[in-house]
């Protein structure tokens, strides 16, 4: 483990402040869930996703979506792709998810692409039409649901991208 020379104290609470060079290094943002671990002597925190927890869910609809439609498709948490169709080649321990896909996720909001485009995810370039809903849940935006496309997105495949965002929010609100 690196140190980075940083020595904090901890408060009559327990509390300990995470100094900002290191949030922003690691891309931990205000109001997110850190889980906390103890390996021997140390106390490691880890920045939770709760969307981790569902990446086998998320998978078989990556698996049987692209089967009976003519897309790609990619779920994401708030930092990373989960699950991917394998008409998508990608790492996932290399798929950092760009800046712009959290604005989307902060903001809750769709986007859709106008034109073909290239987007950069992790080390990979991948193209086509972009459809981006966000996963919404009671507490959060959790990620987005990505539908990749070589033309533009019909209405219906957007209402299907809600559905999907919507089934997925809810299997997490219920479990």
């Amino acid at each position: 483990m690196k140190s980075t020379g940083v020595i904090r104290r901890i408060d009559e609470l327990g509390r300990i402040v995470i100094p900002k060079e290191i949030r922003r290094h690691l891309g931990i943002r205000e109001g997110e869930n850190l889980e906390i671990f103890v390996e021997g002597d140390q106390i490691v925190l880890k920045k939770y996703s709760k969307m981790l927890e569902y990446a086998d869910f998320s998978a078989k609809l990556c698996e049987l979506i692209p089967s009976s439609m003519d897309l790609g498709i990619m779920i994401t948490d708030r930092d990373r792709i989960v699950s991917f169709s394998n008409n998508i080649k990608i790492d996932l321990d290399q798929s950092l998810i760009e800046n712009r896909f959290m604005e989307y996720i902060q903001n809750r909001e769709t986007y859709e692409s106008t034109s073909y485009e290239k987007m950069n995810i992790g080390d990979y370039e991948i193209e086509g039409y972009f459809y981006f809903q966000p996963i919404i849940s009671t507490m959060d935006c959790l990620g987005l649901i990505i539908f990749i496309k070589d033309q533009s997105l019909s209405k219906e495949e957007k209402q299907f991208a809600k559905f999907l965002a919507t089934l997925i929010a809810n299997k997490i609100d219920i479990s």
